[in-house]
């Protein structure tokens, strides 16, 4: 099972560079999974919107608010009105609305995107407002199941990073060593800030 090898290859690698603090954790740790959202590719960049600088519950309920207004969408005459509502700023709203009336977004499928290459994806979405590179990572992760994603930008990982290599500056080199794992150390670290 992938997330079982990634595990034990992220063990192997925190012993071989000495990141005693991983290892002792790991040792302790379940392997994790990667849960691929079910939702459009549309609906999850939505949702990706929502939850920037929000925490997990706040985005949560602001989600669970916001998408059945999407998905009953007729027209965009009172969209913005009913999103902002739903607990949206107006640039979420107009984000959200932005995504939405993408036509070639609305179009793709999974099975489409997940071939092409890492730099096209990025272009593709990063064409749209209000997403950026945290947002590219994100749907990497959570949409594509890309396995060697590290979002260094993250609040989380620049938390979980002070704990764990409080020694080492945060950069992508330094979990170039964790390919072609980083999506799964990833996952780890932000569990072990719960």
């Amino acid at each position: 099972m992938e997330s079982s090898k990634a595990h034990k290859d992220l063990l192997k690698i925190s012993r071989k560079k000495k990141f005693d603090l991983l290892r002792e954790y790991l040792q302790k740790s379940e392997p994790v999974e990667i849960k691929l959202s079910s939702l459009s590719l549309v609906e999850y960049l939505s949702s990706v919107v929502v939850s920037q600088q929000l925490s997990t519950k706040a985005a949560k309920t602001i989600w669970s608010r916001v998408h059945p207004i999407i998905q009953s969408h007729k027209n965009y005459q009172n969209l913005e009105i009913e999103l902002h509502s739903a607990g949206l700023s107006t640039s979420k709203a107009n984000y959200v609305i932005g995504l939405i009336a993408n036509l070639h977004l609305s179009t793709l499928q999974r099975g489409d995107l997940i071939d092409i290459p890492n730099i096209e994806f990025e272009s593709l979405l990063i064409a749209n407002k209000g997403i950026g590179p945290w947002s590219v990572h994100m749907a990497r992760m959570f949409y594509l199941g890309d396995t060697d994603v590290m979002p260094i930008n993250d609040l989380g990982i620049k938390h979980a990073h002070e704990y764990f290599f409080s020694e080492y500056e945060l950069s992508e080199k330094f979990y170039e060593p964790f390919t072609p794992w980083r999506t799964y150390l990833s996952l780890l670290m932000w569990k072990s800030l719960s």
